[in-house]
């Protein structure tokens, strides 16, 4: 251990946290010094720590996590950033930091490509926002984490708190990593609220609701189905509403229930594993079918949106 870097640092973390030993913080800023010395890259950022949290010295904190930092610490890094940001008492410079969150970004530091994505599309300052490399940024942290869960239920929450600039960011990272949930409710976001965030990001709703309904997600496909409806693409349309169906999208039968309805002839297509025939004809039988299977899944959206239609049509069809 005398001069082998590791054995050093490990040294002076058992002593500063108490591991297997009296916890001695003189004793750990001794081994820590000597693995800076020796060339151990998280050594000066650990002393840096310790000056910052201990004793409040910003500057003694600065050097040693500009030495870290010149070592390739990633931490270091960001801690530097972090504190050309925030802390008014060493004269915060908001475009070194910006550098500073760039670089750690690059050596895989989540928090810093949150901010690197979030300040490059906003712009800071006399910089101005740019999307396009902000979501450069988004795809980066999309490779970097795994944790899609928790991400899925800060931007819920920020939807709720009305925080829609915040919730967009947070689902464009996970609409990026192919979350299709995330697609769906990113591009939703931007179709209801578009006009109340500050943030452009291209082409969202077209982009995510077909993402997201190529990735196989239920109401993208219905919403899909209802595009090419309006754009008169209604073959095409058709079978988004059976894909849609397939995933248990009421809004699929509903959809499909007008092709049977106004005779709209598309062929034979599968709709939960069976065949059903649209011909030029129309087919009150197949639409009050389809119109209770939806009417039968149960939720809200599916009892007052196929129900009511489903009543009222067949009081119209009985003779």
């Amino acid at each position: 251990m005398q001069n082998h870097p590791d054995g050093l640092f490990d040294a002076g973390i058992m002593m500063l946290k108490g591991h297997g030993t009296e916890k001695n913080t003189t004793r750990a800023r001794y081994y820590l010094e000597k693995a800076a010395k020796a060339g151990h890259k998280g050594a000066p950022g650990t002393l840096g720590y310790l000056e910052l949290n201990e004793n409040g010295n910003i500057t003694g904190a600065v050097h040693y996590f500009n030495m870290s930092h010149n070592m390739g610490d990633t931490d270091a890094t960001h801690n530097l950033a972090v504190i050309q940001s925030y802390y008014e008492a060493f004269d915060p410079d908001p475009y070194y930091a910006h550098k500073m969150f760039k670089i750690a970004s690059g050596r895989g530091h989540k928090d810093a490509t949150m901010v690197s994505a979030e300040q490059t599309m906003h712009g800071i300052h006399n910089l101005t926002g740019n999307c396009p490399e902000g979501l450069k940024y988004i795809k980066m942290l999309s490779s970097q984490s795994t944790l899609v869960t928790r991400m899925l239920r800060e931007a819920t929450q920020h939807f709720q708190s009305a925080d829609y600039d915040a919730a967009a960011l947070q689902y464009l990272v996970l609409a990026e990593a192919g979350v299709e949930v995330a697609q769906y409710n990113l591009a939703w976001l931007c179709q209801e609220f578009g006009s109340e965030m500050s943030i452009h990001i291209p082409d969202c709703i077209d982009r995510y609701f077909e993402l997201s309904a190529r990735n196989g997600y239920g109401p993208s496909q219905a919403w899909l189905g209802n595009k090419l409806w309006l754009k008169g693409e209604l073959y095409e349309s058709a079978r988004c509403y059976a894909a849609a169906a397939d995933q248990g999208s009421e809004e699929g039968l509903f959809g499909l229930g007008f092709f049977s309805k106004d005779g709209i002839p598309v062929g034979t297509v599968a709709v939960n594993t069976t065949l059903h025939y649209f011909g030029p004809q129309p087919n009150s039988t197949l639409t009050k079918e389809l119109w209770f299977s939806c009417f039968y899944q149960g939720t809200e959206e599916s009892v007052v949106g196929c129900g009511l239609p489903l009543l009222i049509y067949t009081m119209w069809t009985t003779p």
